[in-house]
């Protein structure tokens, strides 16, 4: 089966990263405009849009009506204690330097928590035995304190595509999709506070029922059916999450 090519904007997105990453654009500098990037890429003022906006969601750069796009200091940008959102694709980029361990942990009922999110109507679902994969995210560059618990639960007819996977990347649904054959529908989100479990906390390496932050994302494929469900475990005081809300254009 061949590769699922990316949309255009993820590609351009994916170019720019590299050259800001890279020191092509100065921090503070005045970025290129939409006119320019479309002239230079050879691509749409939408395509470009697009993929500012996913690099706006991943902190690289900040646009400012009437001041232009500039790219943000590096100490913005690479903070693995914070995480900004404006779109799935964004949920890609956790901070250049941060850190993850996944591993296999055998399969499991889904835990009665977590099934509450699969609509009723998958019966199967609620009784089958997922692929259950656990792990921490950390800081990295040398600092090894955790930074999030993760649970991660694979549908059973996609967990052969395990073998196929990158466990230390972060984007274990845009993997999953790649190698099979179902494209990315919608995806539920669900942020809470809770106190760490005994389990919890002795992962996160905090006192139990240390307030934290809960976020569990339910992803669907374009027919509805869940795929994958994540449930990661923040400590509170140690982390921060915001989202990029675009005003709708009239």
């Amino acid at each position: 089966m061949s590769k699922r090519q990316a949309p255009r904007y993820e590609q351009l997105a994916d170019e720019l990263r590299r050259a800001i990453r890279s020191g092509q654009f100065d921090t503070d500098a005045t970025f290129p405009t939409e006119n320019a990037l479309c002239e230079h890429y050879g691509v749409s003022r939408f395509t470009v849009r697009e993929a500012l906006r996913c690099l706006q969601g991943d902190r690289l750069i900040s646009r400012r009506r009437g001041s232009g796009t500039v790219v943000e200091p590096r100490s913005v940008r690479e903070s693995a204690r914070f995480q900004a959102y404006s779109s799935l694709d964004a949920s890609r980029q956790y901070a250049a330097d941060a850190r993850m361990s996944l591993a296999r942990d055998g399969e499991a009922v889904l835990p009665r928590s977590l099934a509450a999110f699969v609509d009723p109507q998958h019966t199967a679902l609620h009784k089958s035995k997922w692929a259950r994969l656990r792990g921490l995210r950390t800081q990295g560059g040398g600092d090894d304190r955790p930074l999030a618990a993760i649970e991660a639960y694979v549908r059973p007819d996609l967990a052969h595509l395990l073998a196929r996977v990158d466990l230390a990347s972060l984007a274990l649904f845009r993997q999953l999709e790649c190698h099979g054959d179902f494209t990315i529908g919608r995806v539920i989100q669900q942020i809470a506070s809770v106190p760490a479990s005994i389990a919890m906390a002795k992962a996160l390496e905090i006192p139990r029922r240390t307030p934290c932050l809960r976020i569990v994302r339910v992803y669907h494929d374009s027919d509805g059916v869940p795929f994958e469900i994540t449930n990661t475990h923040h400590p509170g005081e140690a982390f921060s999450y915001s989202m990029v809300i675009e005003p709708e254009q009239t």
